[in-house]
């Protein structure tokens, strides 16, 4: 049986899905994916899977580099494809110092990727227990419950070194057969070498070095373990003390009471909820801070600052500053609601959090932050910015200034953003839910509005008409980019002579431009931008018209040197 029989199965089902996985990437492929909107629905679940598929087996149609265009920084974009054996959300990555990004999926297969090839880690990762969890249940020993073992899964992946020695730590919930209950374990396995092709592991090589107290029984009916809820994550902080989240695995979603002291992400006496230290070499573990619901991210800034992102419940998804006894207060404050738009929390109000910490910003309405990442060496404007990760579809960047957000840029990726890494200077990477790693650096592209002085002058010889010309293109430049992909109220101008108009991926097109021109010249323009109503009647550009012929020559002049 050849790789995709033996991935789906022979057969009508098999050749059905084959065949839409297909079908999805001649139609749409890699664009198909990137402007999929609505990832929630189920009809958009099954399209995305299918595309994780296509993606991994025909490396599907991204180009090879992509600009991305930011407030402050131009960004290349470069993706990376997973191999078909990686599941297809959930899980986690981490930057070895050599450069190599390695991946663990939700199922907890170990993968890496050097010089943008992908390649299989012959490293078990340690044992979850599912199997005896499937086999209790078969057994009818947990009861009237369901497990859904997508959520039962491995959550991150970290590279350390202790004196010369590297190893892995993998965080994961476990199963505990004997008791019936589960937690978050941390393992630690020892790895020879920085070679990562050349490391072998069983399943029962590593140890584990950690566990969340106490270990929690499964719900009684329904889903019984919400592992999607668990956190995970870690960072290095220094030495051999690392940091490490645990969510309260929807424990406190359901908290009934005023009481908050009980609840699970307030009890001292707990793990659940906590942003941890723990020494990887020894297992001592300390809580320092509380108050979470499902911390997604951790990231450690260059000052040894803590960023944990948590994704909290609706309009609850927030940035917060970790400092040694903070109290985030969830579940007894939030600024978001129960999914039934019930108030979360002791109050109807947003004005609640006396005597609790607030974040650093809370995303309303929600974003899903599934990871964070502190910046340095990468842009210098964004020196000190935090990214959040988001599984709606973009990288948000929380630009800080006296440790509170001044503001907070979505940079549009369309993807489920599922971690984040600091792969060296100038190099960040995400790891998206349908199996891409996506590489962002600071572009080495010139932004044409930095030649705009020479533009002007090469195209507008004299200096009267060009004066008018640089102050009227201002005002076109409010509404348009100059850029590739730069759209705002209007579509970017970016190569405009030679296309043919409306052809741009803008969304706001009137439908009126078809007939100007098969495409455009320095003429056509010209007449476009004296009078856009009566060369297009019926356009959407809202501009009354260029009276001076001399000024709407000089301006696309301009344009058509950009």
């Amino acid at each position: 049986m050849g790789r995709l029989g033996k991935i789906v199965g022979w057969g009508s089902a098999g050749i059905t899905v084959i065949g839409a996985a297909a079908g999805l990437g001649v139609w749409g492929g890699y664009t198909l994916n990137t402007e999929l909107q609505n990832r929630f629905s189920y009809p958009a679940q099954i399209q995305y899977k299918l595309q994780g598929y296509y993606n991994a087996w025909f490396k599907s149609d991204a180009p090879e580099i992509e600009r991305l265009i930011t407030n402050r920084a131009i960004l290349d974009k470069e993706t990376v494809f997973l191999p078909s054996f990686s599941s297809d959300f959930a899980g986690g990555i981490t930057a070895m110092p050599t450069g190599e990004v390695l991946v663990v999926d939700r199922l907890g297969q170990l993968s890496f990727v050097r010089d943008g090839q992908t390649a299989k880690m012959d490293v078990a990762a340690a044992d979850n227990r599912a199997d005896p969890l499937r086999e209790q249940l078969a057994e009818g020993l947990l009861g009237p419950i369901e497990i859904d073992f997508n959520w039962f899964r491995y959550n991150d992946i970290l590279y350390v070194e202790a004196a010369g020695q590297g190893y892995l730590l993998l965080s994961y919930t476990e199963w505990n057969p004997d008791d019936l209950c589960f937690g978050s374990a941390l393992a630690r396995l020892a790895v020879n070498g920085a070679d990562p092709a050349g490391w072998r592991a069983g399943q029962d090589d590593g140890e584990v070095i950690a566990r969340t107290e106490p270990c929690l029984k499964t719900f009684t009916s329904g889903k019984g373990i919400f592992g999607l809820e668990a956190g995970g994550r870690m960072d290095v902080l220094s030495g051999t003390t690392i940091v490490w989240s645990s969510g309260s695995y929807e424990r406190d979603d359901r908290f009934e009471g005023t009481d908050f002291a009980n609840a699970l992400a307030q009890d001292d006496a707990g793990d659940y909820g906590k942003v941890m230290e723990v020494d990887f070499l020894t297992g001592a573990k300390r809580t320092i801070a509380k108050g979470l619901r499902n911390p997604q991210g951790v990231s450690v800034d260059a000052d040894g600052q803590i960023w944990v992102s948590d994704h909290g419940m609706r309009g609850g998804d927030e940035l917060n500053l970790v400092k040694p006894g903070r109290n985030f207060g969830f579940p007894a404050v939030s600024y978001g609601t129960h999914y039934d738009r019930r108030p979360a929390g002791n109050g109807p109000t947003h004005q609640n959090h006396e005597g609790y910490d607030k974040p650093v910003i809370a995303f309303v309405p929600s974003i899903a932050p599934a990871s964070a990442l502190a910046l340095r060496d990468f842009v210098p404007e964004w020196e000190g910015d935090v990214l959040v990760g988001a599984l709606s579809g973009a990288i948000w960047r929380v630009h800080v200034e006296n440790e509170q957000a001044a503001y907070a840029e979505p940079i549009e990726l369309g993807m489920r953003i599922r971690d984040l890494a600091r792969v060296g200077p100038g190099k960040i990477v995400a790891y998206t839910d349908d199996r891409r790693l996506i590489f962002l650096s600071p572009s080495e592209a010139v932004d044409p509005t930095t030649r705009l002085d020479e533009i002007f002058a090469e195209a507008v010889p004299d200096a009267d008409t060009r004066s008018a010309v640089q102050s009227t293109l201002t005002a076109c430049l409010q509404c348009h980019g100059v850029m590739e992909g730069e759209h705002g109220a209007g579509p970017s101008l970016y190569q405009v002579c030679g296309r043919e108009p409306g052809s741009t991926d803008f969304d706001g097109y009137s439908g009126q431009l078809s007939a100007v021109t098969e495409v455009w010249d320095v003429p056509s323009l010209s007449r476009f931008v004296a009078d856009s109503e009566g060369t297009a009647p019926g356009t959407t550009m809202p501009w009354g018209g260029i009276e001076d012929p001399a000024v709407a020559t000089g301006i696309a002049n301009v344009l058509c040197e950009f």
